[in-house]
C-alpha cells in the first residue's frame, strides 16, 4: 500500500513538472479549448488530450492539448499531431520558437515558398511524423 501512494505521489508530481515544463504551450492551449470550445473528445492517449472542432481547420498541437477540426481528425493526423506533442515534451518552452512558428508559417505560406513540396517535408513535420510513427 506505501510503495503505491509513493508511485502515485510521484506520477502526479512528474505530471505537474511536464505540464510546467510545456507552460506556454499549455496555457495557449487552455485559451484554444476555451476559445473553441471542441464538440468532442476524442480520447487522452496519457501523452495529450485530442479534441475535434468544427471551428477549426486543420490541426494544432499545443502541450498537452491537440485540437483538429472533423476532416482532420484521422488516425495517422492524430498520430502526427502526437509526435508535435512529443517535440513539445522534449524542447519545453522552446517548442513555441523552434517548432511552433515556423510550422505555422510553413502552414501559411508553404505553398508558396516551396510550390509543389509536400508540406510534411518541412523539418518540424518531419520530425512529428518521425516521433508519431507516421509513415508517408
Amino acid at each position: 500500500m506505501k510503495k503505491r501512494i509513493i508511485s502515485v505521489t510521484i506520477r502526479m508530481l512528474w505530471e505537474i513538472l511536464l505540464y510546467l515544463w510545456q507552460l506556454p504551450q499549455n496555457l495557449l492551449g487552455l485559451v484554444f479549448l476555451l476559445a473553441l470550445r471542441p464538440e468532442m473528445r476524442l480520447n487522452d492517449s496519457g501523452l495529450a488530450i485530442v479534441y475535434r472542432s468544427r471551428r477549426m481547420k486543420g490541426g494544432i498541437s499545443l502541450g498537452r492539448y491537440v485540437f483538429l477540426s472533423w476532416s482532420q481528425a484521422t488516425d495517422r493526423t492524430v498520430f502526427h499531431e502526437l509526435g508535435h506533442c512529443l517535440q513539445s515534451r522534449m524542447l519545453g518552452p522552446l517548442y513555441l520558437i523552434v517548432i511552433g512558428l515556423p510550422s505555422l508559417l510553413w502552414a501559411w505560406l508553404g505553398d508558396r515558398i516551396a510550390p509543389g513540396k509536400s508540406y510534411y517535408c518541412f523539418y518540424t513535420e518531419r520530425w512529428a511524423d518521425r516521433l508519431g510513427g507516421v509513415k508517408r
